[in-house]
C-alpha cells in the first residue's frame, strides 16, 4: 500500500491532536483540584457526586434545624425553671399563711405577692422565641395570657369534665338573718374562669338535672335543691346536689358550654385551653395538642414545643387564685368567724398545699421531658457532625485529585507531546527531492 505524505500528515495531526487533548484533560485537573470538568467525562463519578452532595446538604440543614431546635427549647426550659421557682414561693406562702398569729398587715403582704407571683406566671407564659410565642403550639403569634385587659372579645367557651373532677369542700354559711355560721360539705366543679357574666350556660346531657344561674352570695348557692345544678357565674363554680351525687345523677363526662366575653391583663386565652368559638368571628377553636416536630435526621424528627396547658395549667391558676381569696378570709381573734374559720381554713390550705405539690410534680416531669429531649438533641448533632465529615471525605475522594499523580501524568504526557512535535517535524521535512537527491 502506497504512503502518501497526506496521509502522513494526517496520522500526525491525529496524534498531536490526541496528546494534546490528554494534556489538555490534566490541565484542567490542576487547574480545577477535580476530577472531571463536566459529566460526560465520567457520568459514574458524575453520579456518586450528585448524590454526596445531596447527602452533604441534608446533613448540614438537619444540623441546623437541630440547632434551631435547641435553641428553642432552651429558651422553653428557662421559663418552666422560672415557673417552678414561682410555684415553689407561692407554696411558702401558703405555708405562711396558716399561722395563727397573722396580722392584717402581714396577711395583706401575703396577699400582695401571691398576685405579683400570679402575675410573673402569666408573663412567663408570653415568653417568646424569634418574636413567635413557645407555649402556644401552632398559634405562635397568640399570647397564652391576655397581655391587657380585653372588653370586645366573646367566646363561647365548652369544658369537659369526668366524675373525678368533682371535689367536696366545705364552706362557710352566714345565715340570713344572722344567726351562728355554719359549715357545709359542697360537691363542685370548677371552670376555667371565675366572674362569668351575661352568659347563657347549659350543660348537655344531664338527664334530669336543671341549671340554676345565679351568685355566690346567694343565700342558696351553696345548697342547691336535689335535682338542680347551681351555676355560680362569679366565681365560675358547678354546685352538685349530694344526693344527686349518691345516687348517681350527674353525668360522666359531663360537658359544660358557657360564653366569657370580658376578660382581665394575664386571664388565660381561652383558645389555647378549651373548645372554643370567637362569637364575632365565628372561628371555631379546637384544644387539640399542637405539637411542633423539627426533622432533625433521616426518618427522625423530634416535638420542640411544651404547650402552656401542660405548664401553666387552668386548676394551677385557679388555685393561685383562691388561695389568695382564702388569705383574705383569715378572721382576725374577735370576728365571730374565728373558732369556726381556724379549723376549717387550716384543712383549706392544707388541701391548697397539697394542690400546689401536684402541680411542681407535674412541672419537674416537665422540666425532665424537656431536658432528655434537649440531650438527646445534642447527640444527634454530633452524630450530623461526623455524618458530614464522613460525606465529605467520600465526596473527596470521589471528586479530587491525587496532586502529585496528576502532576506527574501531566509532565509524562507534556513530554510524550513535545516529542510527537519533534518527530514530526522531521518527517514532513522530507519530500520527493529529498529522495531524488
Amino acid at each position: 500500500m502506497r504512503i502518501t505524505n497526506n496521509m502522513i500528515s494526517n496520522n500526525i495531526l491525529l496524534s498531536l491532536s490526541r496528546s494534546k487533548y490528554a494534556l489538555s484533560i490534566y490541565e484542567g485537573q490542576l487547574a480545577t483540584g477535580k476530577k472531571i470538568q463536566k459529566p460526560s467525562d465520567d457520568p459514574i463519578v458524575a453520579v456518586r457526586a450528585l448524590k454526596f452532595r445531596t447527602n452533604i446538604r441534608e446533613v448540614q440543614q438537619y444540623k441546623s434545624n437541630a440547632e434551631d431546635a435547641i435553641s428553642w427549647m432552651t429558651v422553653t426550659e428557662n421559663s418552666v425553671s422560672n415557673i417552678i421557682e414561682i410555684v415553689k414561693k407561692a407554696r411558702t406562702l401558703c405555708v405562711q399563711a396558716t399561722n395563727d398569729t397573722l396580722g392584717v398587715g402581714e396577711r395583706e403582704s401575703i396577699i400582695t405577692s401571691l398576685k405579683q407571683l400570679k402575675d410573673q406566671l402569666a408573663n412567663e407564659g408570653n415568653v417568646d422565641y424569634a418574636g413567635r410565642y413557645v407555649f402556644t403550639g401552632y398559634k405562635t403569634d397568640q399570647p397564652l395570657t391576655f397581655t391587657k385587659a380585653v372588653t370586645d372579645k366573646s367566646y363561647t367557651i365548652t369544658e369537659e369534665f369526668t366524675k373525678d373532677d368533682i371535689e367536696s369542700i366545705e364552706k362557710i354559711i352566714d345565715e340570713d338573718p344572722p344567726a351562728s355560721p355554719r359549715i357545709v360539705n359542697v360537691d363542685r366543679i370548677r371552670l376555667g374562669y371565675s366572674n362569668i357574666e351575661n352568659s347563657n350556660p347549659k350543660i348537655d346531657k344531664i338527664g334530669t338535672l336543671n341549671v340554676n344561674t345565679i351568685n355566690s352570695n346567694d343565700k342558696s348557692a351553696y345548697e342547691p335543691q336535689s335535682g338542680t345544678v347551681n351555676f355560680l357565674q362569679d366565681t365560675g363554680e358547678l354546685i352538685f346536689n349530694s344526693e344527686d351525687k349518691a345516687a348517681g345523677k350527674i353525668p360522666d363526662p359531663l360537658e359544660f358550654k358557657y360564653i366569657k366575653d370580658e376578660f382581665n391583663k394575664n386571664d388565660l386565652n381561652p383558645i389555647h385551653y378549651f373548645n372554643c368559638t370567637d362569637n364575632d368571628t365565628n372561628v371555631v377553636y379546637d384544644n387539640d395538642r399542637d405539637n411542633i416536630h423539627y426533622q432533625v435526621s433521616y426518618n427522625q424528627s423530634v416535638a420542640i414545643n411544651s404547650l402552656g396547658s401542660d405548664l401553666i395549667t387552668k386548676d394551677l391558676f385557679r388555685d393561685l387564685e383562691e388561695m389568695i381569696n382564702e388569705v383574705g378570709k383569715i378572721p382576725d381573734s374577735d370576728s365571730k368567724y374565728y373558732d369556726l374559720l381556724k379549723d376549717s381554713l387550716g384543712d383549706r390550705f392544707n388541701e391548697l398545699i397539697g394542690k400546689i405539690d401536684g402541680h411542681k410534680d407535674g412541672l419537674l416531669k416537665q422540666e425532665a421531658d424537656l431536658g432528655t429531649r434537649i440531650n438527646r438533641l445534642d447527640l444527634t448533632i454530633n452524630r450530623l457532625d461526623n455524618d458530614n465529615m464522613n460525606f465529605t471525605d467520600l465526596m473527596s475522594k470521589n471528586e479530587d485529585i491525587n496532586i502529585a499523580e496528576v502532576i506527574v501524568n501531566y509532565k509524562s504526557q507534556e513530554m510524550v507531546y513535545n516529542a510527537a512535535l519533534m518527530s514530526s517535524t522531521k518527517i514532513i521535512q522530507s519530500t520527493l527531492l529529498d529522495f531524488i537527491r
